[in-house]
């Protein structure tokens, strides 16, 4: 029997039910049948969830998940039953089971769980993106990684600090500054200090930092660009605290470089897919992100994982298991 999530609605957690499925029938030219052992649930997840980015209703809910194919269809070569995969974006991962396109699975290494890929592929394609895309990260390099607690703010801080830059990172409260700083970075900082940018030209040398990650929107943009050398680079890829006033006139007139990339542009190709991934993997395999221990949630307890999202009760990944 097969179980999803879907959202009949926008709104609240509440507008996903968890529901007995049709049977999903056959692969079709190019798709493989993929039973779900992790789903990984990702901020973007409540955005869809709650109306603001909009899309078609009803929703199958999460577009992350790793498992193994049970079933391929006509023309499938990249991957065989039996396989472990993951993928990090197509609508109906809170599944038991589904349809997918073949081009969009990546073959699992065998020292990477599926929970471990359900928690971090996407975050860490997306890291990826950041620093091997956006922004050519440098050893040498000084970066600000704002909203560095969280999963892939913590992943871009780690990494960039294995490829040899300066890590200046913030965090929203002084137990998640604390998290940040076990993880090695070279200095953190509060995201809300109205001296940030001060002391982030302090640490530089009164230079500035010659990229700013910028992941929490709002609250912290004026900051990020006060904070950036002339000519720096401001990769702008998440708005938790709400979309900021972009005066890219005085951007430009400093020499800033700004992007609000997304992941796609970058992995949307199947050759820069499998390119990505294996830098990510090789990173994993070295332990440059640590021990990743996702809050656990059954698939019928979507509902309260959104909620504890929403409440700030994690501090790290999340996955559901069917």
């Amino acid at each position: 029997m097969i179980h999803q999530v879907i959202a009949r609605e926008t709104g609240n957690p509440s507008v996903m039910h968890y529901e007995t499925a049709a049977d999903i029938g056959h692969p079709g030219p190019g798709q493989v049948r993929l039973r779900h052992e992790a789903i990984g649930v990702n901020f973007v997840d409540t955005l869809f969830r709650s109306g603001v980015y909009k899309v078609p209703l009803p929703l199958a809910m999460g577009v992350e998940g790793a498992g193994v194919v049970i079933q391929v269809g006509e023309g499938v070569a990249n991957v065989q039953p039996g396989d472990r995969v993951a993928y990090f974006f197509a609508f109906g991962a809170y599944a038991t089971e589904r349809l997918i396109d073949a081009q969009l699975l990546v073959r699992l290494p065998n020292e990477v769980a599926a929970d471990t890929a359900a928690a971090t592929f996407t975050k860490g394609l997306t890291a990826w993106m950041m620093l091997f895309g956006a922004h050519r990260l440098q050893a040498g390099e000084t970066v600000l990684v704002h909203g560095a607690a969280g999963g892939v703010g913590s992943m871009v801080a780690r990494w960039a600090k294995a490829l040899g830059a300066t890590v200046i990172a913030t965090a929203g409260s002084n137990a998640k500054a604390a998290i940040v700083r076990a993880h090695g970075v070279d200095h953190v900082l509060l995201s809300h200090d109205p001296e940030l940018a001060a002391k982030v030209r302090a640490l530089t040398g009164g230079r500035g930092a010659d990229v700013v990650y910028e992941l929490v929107g709002k609250d912290t943009f004026a900051q990020s660009v006060a904070a950036l050398r002339e000519g720096g680079h401001l990769v702008h890829v998440g708005n938790a605290s709400g979309s900021p006033a972009v005066d890219k006139a005085a951007l430009a007139a400093r020499g800033i470089r700004y992007l609000q990339p997304s992941t796609g542009q970058y992995v949307g190709e199947r050759a820069s897919l499998e390119r990505a991934s294996a830098t990510l993997f090789a990173a994993m395999r070295d332990g440059v992100f640590g021990d990743v221990e996702p809050a656990r949630y059954p698939l019928a307890d979507a509902v309260r994982a959104h909620e504890d999202i929403a409440a700030r009760r994690l501090a790290g990944p999340a996955i559901l298991l069917p």
